[in-house]
């Protein structure tokens, strides 16, 4: 630090929870000077990693994530009537009181769920940062009741009014890709609808479903002129859909996914894909290579 300070005898506060820890602290800094040190403070003033934003005294991973500024004594100079809301702010003769809080950020990509809990080999993009979570929903599906026997009278018929049906999971997988400069809007529009080609995510082909991105600028610092620097936050949406069960010898291992669909083959329950227009090189949802969601556009 090179701004001068002093500490307010209630500071700091320290607290430990779910989240980890988290602290605020209090300090004064003369009116003038709040501006240079809440940026000394912020670094980048980017949520995750901060890789330059100020520590917390003995805690490496606690970072300053949030500044606020106000007078510590109300002592407004004598400036009389202002003329342009837009240029002119009251001073003080008094210290600034900031109050800041720090909290445990992200250091490093999250591993993604899979067979081998491995992250997946995505393009690696100097100064941006991967974060990870998932969510859980579902469908249920009706089973053909010609499919059907009962276990303990295999020639007792199945009832036309019988709704046997199974719930597949449908699990949310939410990828946010932040600090990007040059978002790939071309690989977004051509895989939104798509299914992965290969694994991704530790997940067999076709068993993702790229359904979108939310896209967001969001502050990353002030350069030298004190012109803010946005970058985009995209948020990758991809639902999974994961069968196991029902029989059949063509179930792959890991399940199946998107494009199948459980019928009868030869009187023997089984799963299959459906080909639009019998085109064996055609399946209901379009493949694609998802991993060009996470190349930047060249410029």
């Amino acid at each position: 630090m090179t701004q001068c300070f002093k500490e307010l005898a209630d500071s700091p506060k320290e607290s430990w929870g779910p989240e980890g820890f988290r602290a605020t602290r209090r300090i004064l800094v003369p009116w003038a000077n709040r501006n240079a040190m809440a940026l000394e403070l912020r670094g980048t003033g980017y949520e995750f990693t901060a890789n330059n934003a100020a520590e917390y005294p003995g805690s490496e991973f606690v970072k300053c994530v949030r500044v606020a500024s106000e007078p510590w004594v109300p002592k407004p100079n004598k400036q009389g009537a202002f003329n342009d809301i837009a240029t002119e702010l009251q001073t003080h003769q008094t210290d600034a009181l900031l109050t800041v809080e720090y909290e445990l950020v992200p250091t490093s990509q999250l591993d993604f769920p899979g067979e081998s809990g491995d992250p997946p080999e995505l393009p690696n993009v100097d100064g941006t940062f991967l974060t990870y979570s998932m969510d859980f929903g579902g469908e249920f599906m009706t089973v053909p009741k010609q499919n059907l026997q009962w276990l303990n009278d295999a020639n007792a018929p199945v009832p036309e009014d019988v709704k046997a049906s199974i719930r597949i999971p449908i699990i949310e997988h939410r990828l946010s890709w932040s600090r990007v400069s040059k978002p790939p809007w071309g690989a977004i529009r051509a895989l939104t609808g798509k299914v992965n080609g290969g694994e991704f995510i530790g997940l067999n082909a076709e068993q993702l479903l790229f359904e979108g991105a939310r896209a967001t600028k969001e502050f990353i610092t002030l350069d030298e002129l004190q012109t803010p620097e946005f970058d985009w936050k995209l948020d990758y949406i991809f639902r999974q859909r994961t069968v196991h069960g029902l029989g059949g010898d063509n179930v792959q291992q890991g399940g199946v996914g998107w494009n199948h669909n459980y019928r009868t083959l030869g009187g023997v329950p089984a799963w299959d894909k459906l080909l639009p227009g019998g085109d064996v090189n055609k399946t209901m949802y379009e493949t694609g290579d998802f991993t060009l969601l996470f190349a930047q556009a060249k410029a």
